[in-house]
């Protein structure tokens, strides 16, 4: 933490910022409130709050105007679940992005594998449903304190809402009994309904919703009474579920532009977190085309990018020291995480030894026999910023890079067009699929939810700049050689076998160039496509790429400069929401740092700041992720303290 002077010095241009993006969006005229809700009583009024760990307040605007809650009640109605179920809370409700609006119906293969997460309403009318109590009236009773503890004062309920759900929301009726169907509510279904009726109608104002973002900055502990409202356990989790989940459809727009946990509600307000530092509330009701406050969105992103607040710019570490308190990606580690230097390589081999019996999964091949590869082999690679390696096992056999080349040739694309027309090609959004699917593309702009699945994949290899196919792929190979330090090749047989076994892949591509997302020679693009992923590294090769990445996009072992800078961020951003196919919401939600996984057995992770962990075992589970590769991750993260929103996050103590 920083002198009182600095922080004294931020915290008086604080209330002049919070002014100027006031008045720069006080204007704004576009939106609309919701037609299919109770009028919003004071639609034109428009607020900004903060609230730091230390309960010092920032505002501006009609921060005192009463409105219901709505879905900005969900995170904290599943933290109370948690701390009554623990985690067994995820036997009744996943923690998946769906790419989908906030009150879409599920299929029921989503609703049976729970391809949900409580930010929808189907998995927040689950989550209702495990609040303890005898009776209606104790459960209400329960919510009603549990909101106390938050806002620090009483709470009432917007009976106008009320009634009007209780008589008029025939959708979340038919989801409740949909989820009965299935077995996963806990008690009557009108009892669980009249609790979410309920706890969605709770008055709130802009300033509580800034303070209930500040509880749960401060670790769950109201930064003025000082009383617990939610066990510091489980901040990780609702925080998690916050970040790839909050925004529903808008969630990876949201985490690549702003990049902090938040949640929307359709009264027109935004709550958002900064860990360990501020709580941030919006209103303003008129709502986007994602249902979102206009100007919550346009605000948010104004402050993120003015206080650099996003979890994956370290420039945040200079902003919260000046506000005296701990930045996301540098915090105070636990003492019992801590492990020096000298017991790495010790702590690595009894890993290595714990996970190396773990032989389920199957291998994936195009053809067999084509790579000789050992099914059971196993390596696992931690390279520092600073250029230290530690490895144990199978580090240095050669393996396929598969999907994981998706990171780097996304890169790739950003520094040949920039972010925004690259955005108009492939968007950020998690799509709750597999790696290879080939027909999920936006309703209306047709683009490919995301860079890591494969459709994503092969309209960002078209876009990669050169003279002829020879020059393009020239220019990817010289690209593995700046993240890893040496010159990487082509497995051609590979290369062959995938080619001739490629009609998904041409189906994705014709699809593509139905919807003008792909132009250009289709047979040269797949062909540089398949390339990039045919490319042999090893373990160690891995942890290296990704220590470059947490390194701001400079080999820690060469000091040569792989990417530029500014586009680190976006490639970070998308690994973590994006990287792990439909695992990526578990992902962020159990091990917490941004990843990559390939069919090739590899998985790549990226500390920000620290470190790049590669794990390899060919192994993969039934959504083509290393068996082995996963659990040595959990376990590195819960040791080392390395979950973005942990307690002691992204500091591994290498003393």
């Amino acid at each position: 933490m920083l002198s009182a002077k600095r922080f004294s010095h931020l915290s008086d241009s604080l209330q002049p910022l919070l002014t100027d993006i006031y008045d720069c969006y006080r204007n704004l005229t576009e939106g609309s409130c919701p037609a299919d809700l109770p009028a919003i009583a004071h639609p034109h009024a428009f607020a900004i709050s903060l609230v730091d760990h230390n309960g010092r307040t920032y505002s501006i605007g009609e921060t005192d105007v009463a409105f219901p809650i709505q879905s900005i009640a969900k995170p904290f109605v599943y933290g109370l679940a948690l701390e009554h179920w623990g985690e067994a809370v995820l036997n009744k409700v996943g923690v998946e992005p769906t790419g989908e609006p906030f009150n879409s119906l599920l299929e029921p293969n989503s609703i049976t594998a729970r391809q949900y997460n409580p930010m929808v309403n189907a998995g927040a009318i689950a989550t209702t449903s495990l609040i303890p109590g005898e009776t209606l009236a104790q459960r209400q009773a329960l919510l009603h304190r549990l909101f106390q503890k938050y806002m620090g004062h009483p709470v009432e309920v917007n009976q106008s809402l009320l009634n009007w759900r209780q008589q008029q929301d025939h959708l979340n009726r038919a989801i409740a009994h949909m989820l009965f169907n299935f077995g996963l509510l806990t008690g009557e279904v009108s009892d669980i309904l009249s609790l979410y009726f309920y706890q969605c109608s709770l008055s709130v104002t802009c300033q509580d919703l800034a303070m209930m973002a500040a509880t749960l900055a401060n670790g769950g502990t109201h930064p003025i009474s000082g009383e617990q409202a939610l066990a510091p356990g489980y901040v990780q989790q609702v925080l998690s579920i916050m970040y790839t989940c909050g925004l529903y459809d808008f969630s990876g727009q949201w985490a690549y532009r702003v990049g902090i946990p938040a949640k929307s509600g359709l009264s027109g307000a935004i709550l958002a977190v900064v860990p360990q530092c501020l709580g941030i509330a919006v209103f303003s009701p008129p709502l986007g085309v994602h249902q979102k406050s206009l100007r919550g969105v346009k605000v948010l992103e104004a402050l993120a990018e003015r206080l650099r607040l996003h979890i994956f710019d370290l420039g945040a570490q200079n902003i919260a020291g000046e506000l005296d308190c701990s930045p996301p990606c540098s915090v105070t580690p636990d003492p019992s995480a801590q492990l020096p230097a000298r017991q790495i390589d010790s702590y690595l081999a009894d890993l290595y030894q714990q996970y190396l019996p773990l032989r389920t999964g199957s291998v994936y091949v195009s053809e067999p026999d084509l790579l000789q590869l050992d099914p059971d082999g196993f390596g696992i690679s931690l390279v520092t910023v600073e250029g230290q390696i530690y490895s144990v096992g199978d580090s240095q056999v050669p393996f396929l890079i598969q999907s994981i080349s998706k990171v780097f040739s996304y890169g790739l694309a950003l520094e040949d067009h920039g972010r925004d027309y690259v955005l108009t090609k492939v968007d950020v959004e998690p799509s709750g699929d597999t790696y290879n699917s080939i027909i999920k593309l936006e309703a209306n702009s047709k683009r490919p939810y995301n860079p890591m699945v494969n459709t994503g994949a092969i309209a960002t290899t078209s876009l990669i700049q050169g003279t002829s196919p020879a020059v393009r792929l020239q220019r990817i190979l010289a690209m593995y050689r700046r993240y890893i330090g040496h010159r990487v090749f082509v497995d051609t047989p590979t290369l062959v076998s995938e080619q001739v076994m490629g009609d998904r892949n041409w189906a994705i591509a014709y699809l593509l160039r139905h919807f003008d997302m792909l132009s250009g020679d289709l047979k040269q693009t797949l062909d540089l496509y398949l390339q990039q992923c045919s490319v042999l590294i090893t373990c160690q090769d891995l942890a290296v790429m990704g220590a470059t990445l947490a390194n701001q996009g400079i080999n820690p072992l060469t000091s040569e400069r792989a990417i530029q800078s500014g586009y680190v961020q976006d490639l970070l951003s998308v690994m973590n929401t994006c990287g792990m196919y439909d695992y990526a919401g578990e992902w962020v939600y159990q091990v917490g740092f941004p990843a990559k996984s390939g069919v090739g057995g590899g998985i790549i992770g990226v500390v920000p700041g620290r470190m790049g962990i590669a794990v390899f075992s060919p192994r993969l589970d039934s959504r083509g992720n290393s068996v082995r590769g996963i659990q040595v991750c959990k376990a590195l993260s819960q040791r080392l303290g390395l979950h973005l929103f942990a307690s002691g996050a992204n500091n591994l103590p290498l003393a």
